[in-house]
């Protein structure tokens, strides 16, 4: 009698599965459906032929401001090293490792172009001021030991905030 009651629950529960396997299974979109779909699709377009910087950091930025921070990381990647080592693209790329919760390699990235701008002539002075907003604020999450900013968003909020009066000490010399 047990074995039957046995064979009786596999072959329900198989049954069972065979109903819900065949319901038809879609991937849920990347981007929200509020992108403009066909300017990304040229983003995208632009940044596989031309791979330059321009292209590569309006599709990081893009991707970013959807809250895509892997696709940013992947296209800041595959670009050459020349474009990476480019400080707007670097700046772009630590904010990204930052969002997936890489803290210790943004915080190297953003040093680097840091670094990079005060060799260079060129950098704009919204590139500095950037990247020296962005190093501090880094020092300041990753002394504080955060590795993921997503699962301590007050003490994030905490390092943002000692950054900015840092910064600002750092402006008034």
């Amino acid at each position: 009698m047990r074995l039957w009651l046995a064979n009786g629950v596999v072959v329900g529960g198989m049954a069972w599965l065979a109903t819900l396997g065949g319901m038809e299974v879609r991937a849920s979109r990347v981007l929200p459906r509020s992108a403009d779909a066909a300017a990304i699709e040229s983003l995208e377009r632009r940044a596989a032929t031309a791979s330059d910087a321009p292209a590569v950091t309006a599709l990081a930025s893009t991707y970013l401001d959807h809250e895509q921070p892997g696709l940013a990381t992947a296209v800041i990647e595959r670009a050459s090293h020349d474009v990476r080592s480019e400080p707007e693209v670097a700046y772009l790329y630590a904010r990204s490792l930052f969002h997936r919760g890489r803290t210790r390699e943004a915080l190297a990235v953003a040093r680097d172009a840091a670094d990079r701008c005060d060799e260079q002539a060129e950098c704009s002075a919204r590139i500095v001021a950037k990247t020296t907003r962005q190093v501090a604020f880094l020092e300041q999450v990753v002394a504080a030991g955060i590795d993921d900013p997503a699962r301590d968003p007050s003490a994030t909020q905490a390092a943002y905030e000692r950054s900015a009066h840092a910064v600002r000490l750092v402006a008034m010399r």
